[in-house]
């Protein structure tokens, strides 16, 4: 049985980055092998990879920028909160794009994913000006959240846009937040 841990669910964001979308780049199953590439400068990229011996798709590698001279930076994110539950929810749509000229249709699988957490904990401050920022700016925040299967957890990272978010407490209470995160891009193994 598969149990998911939501105090291991976490809201981050980039402190540089997050008003913009961060690009999807792939397959590249290291920043060794992005960088050999040549890309010359670019900013705000998210790498991933296929693994083609075990069919996983979506695999995270990195998220960060080049320089000019090639060099790879690794971005480092700030923690906004972790939740004490949590609910993630994926879904496939199949989509008839075209006709494929013998009668038959040519069809393309789009996934979406979003998120809600309840009793949120932000991790700066008591005031609900992180997440509430964050939401009001319409910054881009990146989920982590691990599924743990007979010990071994498994890690999925994915970036997505704060919905709405919810500050509740009584007087003299520690305040809690509940959010509902819209996923933008792929859901990654990580």
């Amino acid at each position: 049985m598969a149990v998911v841990n939501a105090n291991c669910l976490a809201i981050y964001y980039d402190s540089q980055n997050s008003q913009s979308k961060a690009t999807v780049l792939g397959p590249y199953a290291t920043t060794t092998a992005y960088e050999d590439t040549a890309p010359g400068a670019s900013s705000n990229i998210i790498l991933a990879d296929d693994d083609a011996s075990s069919g996983e798709r979506n695999i995270f590698t990195g998220y960060g920028s080049t320089a000019e001279d090639d060099t790879w930076t690794e971005y480092s994110l700030t923690l906004a909160g972790a939740a004490t539950t949590s609910s993630v929810d994926l879904s496939n749509t199949v989509d008839n794009v075209a006709r494929d000229g013998s009668g038959g249709v040519l069809q393309q699988a789009t996934q979406e994913w979003s998120l809600t957490a309840d009793g949120l904990i932000e991790s700066s401050n008591d005031a609900g000006e992180s997440l509430m920022d964050l939401a009001r700016n319409k910054y881009y925040v990146f989920v982590k959240f691990s599924i743990d299967k007979n010990g071994v957890d498994t890690d999925y990272v994915g970036q997505g846009i704060i919905d709405s978010v919810t500050l509740s407490g009584g007087v003299d209470e520690i305040a809690t937040y509940s959010v509902s995160i819209t996923g933008v891009d792929a859901l990654f193994k990580a």
